[in-house]
């Protein structure tokens, strides 16, 4: 199957013109009419996954993050990302992304953070204008406290730790979340009824703010409010490529994810 193939099915899954005005996500590098047999599936594209994808001959890597995010004015050798940039077009490696399209489609990071955290009715947290779709979602869950229920995030997201900002003895029973950097959706969450708001990147003065608004806020992490997609993503193209393709989910967190 042709990396172009490949492309087109991602695309008609996560379309382009849902991709945010300050991104910068699709294909990136390498020949669209390469034959790949061999894809690698990654949140970012960092050393480690360019050598796992030297060492299994892989053929094509998609990613969530953009490698590309910001204009580059040369591809030497002189500096991490050019180097990197360079030994993939060197080594004729594809690489295609999906990011802020994929967090506003259906059934995408967003959806699939909601399922896993056992969301019921879900709405859009944040919508844009083409319609029901946006960034983040809210839904209901079983009444309990909010101890027994960031225990079942912990497990689900198979996380050892979560930073929780706000009140703990509550009960909960209407929940946010949002894959990736959201503090910028958390007064949608308290427009929306949520009592907790899960997802990553919270800074100091988005605490406070939310704990103005009377919302526990649960930064549970960039990586671990995101890498859900990366398993779906693998089944997504299983099932709707028809040639046999090895498909492989790199599961490491880049170094700024680790824990001490």
């Amino acid at each position: 199957m042709k990396a172009k193939d490949i492309i087109e099915l991602m695309n008609n899954w996560a379309p382009a013109e849902l991709v945010d005005k300050w991104d910068n996500t699709g294909f990136q590098i390498g020949n669209h009419e390469k034959e790949v047999k061999r894809i690698i599936i990654a949140l970012d594209l960092d050393d480690k996954v360019y050598k796992r994808a030297l060492d299994g001959e892989f053929h094509m890597i998609i990613t969530h993050h953009p490698i590309i995010f910001k204009p580059i004015s040369s591809i030497t050798t002189s500096t991490y990302k050019e180097r990197l940039l360079f030994n993939l077009i060197q080594k004729d490696i594809v690489v295609y992304n999906a990011h802020t399209n994929l967090d506003r489609t259906h059934k995408g990071v967003n959806d699939e953070l909601a399922k896993l955290l056992g969301l019921k009715n879900l709405e859009v947290l944040e919508l844009v204008e083409e319609g029901d779709i946006g960034y983040g979602r809210v839904g209901d869950i079983e009444e309990q406290s909010l101890r027994d229920y960031l225990t079942f995030v912990k497990e689900r997201l198979n996380t050892e730790f979560l930073i929780v900002y706000g009140d703990l003895e509550r009960t909960v029973k209407r929940v946010a979340v949002c894959g990736g950097s959201g503090s910028g959706l958390i007064y949608d969450a308290y427009k929306r009824g949520a009592s907790i708001y899960i997802t990553g990147d919270i800074k100091y003065h988005d605490a406070q703010y939310g704990a103005e608004l009377g919302l526990t806020i649960v930064d549970a992490g960039h990586y671990h409010t995101e890498k859900v997609i990366l398993p779906v993503i693998k089944e997504y193209l299983e099932k709707n490529t028809q040639d046999h393709i090895l498909i492989e989910v790199w599961r490491e967190p880049s170094p700024s994810y680790g824990m001490f």
